[in-house]
């Protein structure tokens, strides 16, 4: 779900549609002619094989594919290549369509990690010599301690199994590199949570549906994503309440459902794109980064994606011709990964000044602060010659890249500095700046609402109002358009989304991050405030808030409501 709305249904009815208007149009057989047998189109036509987990969810996966041929077989136990051999090879051509779900592993040879490669690729190979397109693999349950209450009573050899499915789902993203026709539906990344099996990985009812709603919903989204390398135009000024002579504008980028692991780069139309991105992603995954974009040839930015997969674009405000921003050419100022890894703790400055087209230091840098680590921790960036935030920029999962966008000042030299709590890699590029007359206000970030602390969850659907005006030092006179805001929500129970936007103007059909269960995920905004000095805070979801301030802007931004300017899932 992003930004208020799912699509399963949309797409499986789109197609229902449109066979049902060929059929209507086919010629009508003489009466004489015996009836022949109806045949289920292959894009309505679903095969999956499993073992005892997917096995679980038999009825909740037809329902979700009503419409649909569907034909499930597997049996409990068995190694992937013995459900190869005898329950895949053996099937008529006549239960194959454009897409199969393969659902085994659970039974993994942990003692032999390469036989289960191996199987994969068989498997693989003998779907697609049935005329399968589009092979989904679900992941596996990753068996937690924390999340499986029973585990001090599991055996030794169950341990060593449930210890090995991290191991095993990463084989599975590295056999999407072999084969281009495979994806994966990503059970793992919303399985950390209780309550979705009787043991711990078989489905109760509860977990079945989600199970189904996954699965159902990845196969709908897949079989018509953006292809890799498209490069999505869109005309900005002039539109949503974009002035027609605004030269950036605030986007939030959202990737769905990817194919592998990429990355988007947005970026003035009509210039050569640039070396840096906006947001790194990894396969299966919905996850979103803030951007500022300068608006290039024709009122337009484009936005580029690496890998096949679905991109929405969110507006939620624009920088008018007056608001001295100096839109640069989007650069790279640092890779730790070119030198060595800073340790926990070390000051890492950044030499933003030295950057062309940069103005003249201190500036206020509009940067995307980008940590890749091999351990969960947090990253803070600063003005050099001050003291870190006593906040962190944002908290990051082993494994996952982690993009933020932010508006830091630079000392006066043109620096900023960047620290991380563990070892971690950090890349900082500069997507813009403005002069230090600007009418925008950066500070170091402030946490202005925590609900771990007071004021209870975010309750679903719910606004939560936020008075920007009087927190952290941010005037009512004159009144500010726009909150510089770092939005976290801390250990959701389940998947869903946040939006943030100007009180006033209503709940958007927008989206600032998208969350998974027991993920804590951050993301940044420049959110409109409206004519009292609020901005509301609206998640789908049941959790705890984090917001940080780090500035406050002023003419330079435009307030306007928050709008969607492209989902390439419609």
């Amino acid at each position: 779900m992003v930004g208020g709305e799912h699509m399963i249904g949309r797409s499986r009815w789109a197609v229902v549609a449109a066979l049902a208007i060929g059929m209507l149009s086919a010629p009508t057989a003489s009466s004489a002619s015996p009836p022949r047998p109806e045949v289920t189109p292959a894009a309505l036509r679903l095969f999956m094989v499993s073992d005892s987990v997917g096995l679980g969810a038999v009825g909740p996966l037809r329902q979700a594919f009503s419409g649909w041929q569907v034909t499930i077989t597997g049996e409990p136990g068995l190694f992937t290549e013995q459900l190869t051999t005898k329950y895949v090879q053996p099937q008529p051509l006549s239960v194959f369509g454009d897409s199969a779900i393969v659902a085994t592993g659970y039974n993994y040879p942990y003692w032999d990690p390469p036989r289960f490669a191996r199987s994969v690729d068989q498997m693989v190979a003998t779907l697609l010599a049935k005329g399968v397109q589009r092979v989904f693999w679900v992941t596996f349950r990753e068996v937690k301690p924390q999340y499986y209450s029973s585990w001090n009573s599991l055996s030794a050899t169950y341990k060593t199994l449930y210890s090995a499915y991290p191991s095993a789902n990463d084989q599975l993203r590295a056999a999407l590199g072999r084969h281009p026709e495979m994806s994966l539906i990503d059970w793992a990344s919303i399985a950390d949570q209780t309550g979705l099996t009787y043991d711990a990985i078989h489905l109760n009812p509860t977990g079945a549906s989600k199970y189904a709603y996954l699965a159902a919903n990845t196969v709908y989204t897949a079989s018509s994503r953006q292809a890799a390398g498209t490069i999505t135009e869109l005309t900005v000024a002039g539109e949503h309440g974009v002035p027609a002579d605004a030269v950036a504008v605030s986007l939030n980028l959202t990737e769905v459902n990817p194919r592998t692991t990429g990355y988007v780069t947005a970026y003035p139309c009509g210039g050569d794109r640039p070396i840096v991105s906006n947001l790194n992603y990894r396969a299966a995954q919905t996850v979103g980064s803030a951007a500022v974009v300068p608006i290039g040839v024709d009122g337009k930015v484009c936005v580029f994606q690496s890998t096949p997969g679905h991109v929405i674009v969110d507006l939620n405000g624009a920088f008018g011709a007056d608001s001295t921003f100096a839109a640069i050419t989007p650069q790279r100022a640092i890779d730790t990964r070119d030198t060595t890894v800073p340790t926990a703790g070390q000051v890492t400055t950044v030499h933003l000044g030295a950057l062309a087209g940069v103005p003249a230091a201190p500036f206020t840098a509009v940067a995307s602060l980008t940590t890749l680590a091999g351990a969960s921790g947090d990253t803070r960036i600063f003005t050099c010659g001050t003291t870190p935030p006593a906040s962190p920029s944002r908290s990051y999962d082993v494994g996952f890249v982690q993009n933020l966008t932010q508006f830091v000042a630079t000392d006066a030299n043109g620096d900023v500095c960047v620290t991380t709590s563990g070892n971690a890699h950090v890349i900082v590029d500069l997507f813009g700046a403005f002069p230090t007359e600007a009418d925008i206000h950066p500070i170091t970030a402030q946490r202005i609402v925590d609900t771990r602390i007071a004021g209870g969850v975010l309750s679903p659907g719910v606004p939560r109002t936020l008075q920007i005006t009087g927190s952290a030092g941010v005037p009512g006179n004159p009144m500010p358009t726009g909150a510089l805001l770092t939005l976290t929500l801390v250990s959701p129970a389940s998947n869903g989304f946040a939006t943030a936007y100007p009180c006033s103007a209503g709940t958007p059909s927008t989206a600032v991050l998208n969350v998974l269960p027991n993920h804590t995920q951050t993301n940044s905004v420049v959110a409109g405030v409206d004519a009292v000095g609020t901005v509301c805070v609206m998640s789908n979801i049941s959790t705890q808030l984090v917001v940080d301030i780090s500035g406050w802007t002023g003419t330079v931004f435009g307030t306007i409501a928050p709008a969607r300017l492209f989902d390439s899932r419609l």
